[in-house]
């Protein structure tokens, strides 16, 4: 009987051993379980990255697209550019030299102007001697007839004598 109590006991040891084996076993699974479901939501997590990355790569396709049109668009207006930028260097310079022109018409007139109020001044100032002078003369004349119409009566009073 001491050898199926020692067989009992050992069988109990080893039950208990596989008992703690197994524990450890099922401890060990339900830890590479649970890292495996972190391991696939970590897979899944990245297929959806890379579902979002060729998106965003296909958006950023299109948009590489869209901007070599712009470009392309963006250099015929800046042809375009060009072109009405000489224009209008042009037509500044021919605004400036009407400008000059005006200015210097405008220079011309005003000179005219002050040119001719003096001479209308200077006619004003003729005008009144001319008035003076003749009214001088008025006076000088009825002088004169008075003087001769007296040199007269004294010629004639003198003759009488």
């Amino acid at each position: 009987m001491d050898r199926i109590k020692e067989k009992l006991e050992k069988l109990r040891i080893e039950s208990e051993a596989n008992q703690v084996r197994a524990e450890k076993a099922e401890g060990d699974v339900k830890e590479l379980k649970a890292e495996l479901a972190r391991k696939e939501t970590e897979v899944q997590n990245l297929n959806n990255k890379i579902k979002l990355l060729q998106m965003d790569l296909e958006r950023t396709e299109k948009r590489v697209e869209e901007v070599k049109v712009k470009k392309a668009d963006g250099e015929k207006e800046d042809s375009q550019i060009a072109v009405l930028s000489r224009k209008v260097q042009l037509l500044e310079t021919q605004l400036e030299e009407k400008e000059k022109a005006w200015r210097e018409a405008t220079d011309k007139a005003r000179s005219l102007e002050v040119h001719s109020e003096h001479h209308e001044r200077k006619a004003k100032q003729i005008d009144t001697e001319k008035v003076e002078l003749e009214k001088k003369f008025e006076e000088l004349t009825t002088k004169y007839n008075a003087v001769k119409a007296e040199l007269e009566a004294t010629l004639k009073s003198l003759e009488d004598l």
